[in-house]
């Protein structure tokens, strides 16, 4: 995709704190769109913070990705604020002082949200322009590509550091307002080990996914793992709303079909290793939002294969992927955009991984979700798998469903939750 959207004569800024004063003035009192992920204008938010008043009455508006986008917009100013869909504890000050704003929604529709939203101003953080003029949208497509028509203000950073990213999209320097060099190294996203034992796990998750799958993993310590235990598959694909350094066991392995856009993806998220090699990767495409968790789009996939992790479950179906007790970590992002895309998609399998006892011994698999919301609503039963087996609750009735999830648990917690649902429904003895 190329930006047609062209203007004769965007001004080259001088200055980052020029960059910023713009923004003060045009879209003072309305939102601006901040990129996130790797690409995520870090410097632009230096000039802010040292010339606070530009930040006055600016609403600062992104898909911040909890544990790589760690920085709170909202601080640059008492009178600034943010609207983030991905509540991170690293925002949880100006969450509850109410200024920044959660929007509470699935990962597809902050798309829509980017689309119709009232918006003054867009920052694009794009690398150098080719001989042409062209700018690649580099790490991260997913969202830059909501405001390339739409009429805002568009403020285009130049960062030489970002790699030019040969499946990425494209920005012609003609189709910003204005635009400042702004060189700094895109972050990296390391991702800790598993605790505890995961080999069953990866057993049951890999013994599920059959050559030329169509594979979905999010941000986690089980993807890779679980990528790892495919290395001997042939064939695969990749759809997914990120890549991350969980690929790189699959392309050392020749475990992905080799065909054009056979991987697809909106952001690159990981290591400088994982940037570089996809990068230069012939097979791989960048997409929008709209397309990589659009129902359509992930329903005429075949066999397609979500994989995302869960922090509890409770007898109903019900699961929380956002709370740990009352403590934010998240937001459900794409979790459910994928798995009804699997549910739709012929030979498809929705499956939600959870470790069925955590850190400190406690239960992953409760009588019923005491967080503060549900994540995943006991409408859309995945495939549930734990180090015990792997169960598909959507076809099992309300009882049927219940012992199912029991049998998952940790065998140490099985007659209680066992007594526990007697309890909640009622029966005697």
């Amino acid at each position: 995709m190329t930006s047609s959207a062209q203007s004769a004569h965007p001004v080259k800024l001088s200055s980052l704190t020029g960059a910023a004063a713009l923004l003060a003035e045009r879209a003072c009192g309305g939102r601006v769109f901040i990129p996130a992920g790797p690409v995520e204008p870090l410097r632009l938010a230096e000039a802010f913070r040292a010339s606070p008043r530009l930040a006055d009455d600016l609403c600062f508006c992104g898909l911040f990705i909890p544990g790589l986008n760690r920085f709170d917009w909202a601080t640059l100013s008492p009178k600034a604020s943010a609207e983030v869909f991905l509540p991170s504890p690293d925002f949880a000050g100006t969450i509850a002082t109410g200024q920044t704003r959660v929007i509470p929604c699935h990962y597809s529709a902050a798309w829509r949200y980017f689309r119709t939203a009232p918006f003054k101003a867009a920052v694009f953080h794009v690398a150098a322009p080719d001989a042409e003029g062209f700018c690649s949208l580099s790490l991260s497509a997913d969202a830059s590509p909501a405001f390339l028509d739409r009429a805002v203000l568009k403020l285009g950073l130049i960062n030489p550091s970002l790699p030019v990213v040969k499946g990425a999209p494209k920005l012609h320097l003609s189709a910003l307002d204005a635009w400042v060099e702004a060189e700094a190294p895109p972050p990296e996203l390391s991702t800790p080990a598993p605790s505890g034992d995961i080999d069953a796990i990866v057993y049951h998750v890999t013994s599920l996914i059959e050559d030329g799958a169509t594979l979905q993993a999010g941000i986690g310590k089980l993807p890779g793992a679980i990528m790892a235990g495919l290395t001997g598959r042939r064939g695969l694909s990749i759809h997914s709303g990120l890549i991350g350094d969980w690929i790189l066991p699959l392309l050392e392995a020749g475990a992905l079909a080799d065909r054009a856009e056979s991987l697809k993806a909106g952001v690159i998220l990981g290591s400088q290793t994982l940037q570089a090699q996809m990068a230069q990767e012939t097979r791989l495409k960048l997409i929008p939002i709209a397309e990589t968790h659009g129902a359509a789009q992930l329903g005429a996939i075949e066999r397609f294969v979500s994989l995302n992790a869960a922090l509890e479950v409770d007898l109903f179906g019900q699961i929380n992927c956002e709370f740990a007790g009352s403590r934010t970590l998240a937001g459900v992002g794409g979790a459910v955009d994928f798995l009804r895309g699997a549910r739709l998609s012929p030979g498809g399998k929705p499956i939600v991984m959870v470790q069925s006892v955590g850190k400190q011994g406690e239960a992953r698999i409760v009588p019923r979700l005491t967080t503060p919301s549900v994540s995943i609503a006991r409408s859309d039963a995945p495939i549930l798998v734990t180090e015990q087996g792997g169960i598909d609750l959507e076809p099992l009735d309300q009882d049927a469903r219940a012992q199912a999830i029991i049998s998952l648990a940790a065998p140490q917690h099985r007659a209680d939750l066992m007594s526990a649902w007697a309890q909640q429904r009622g029966a005697k003895g």
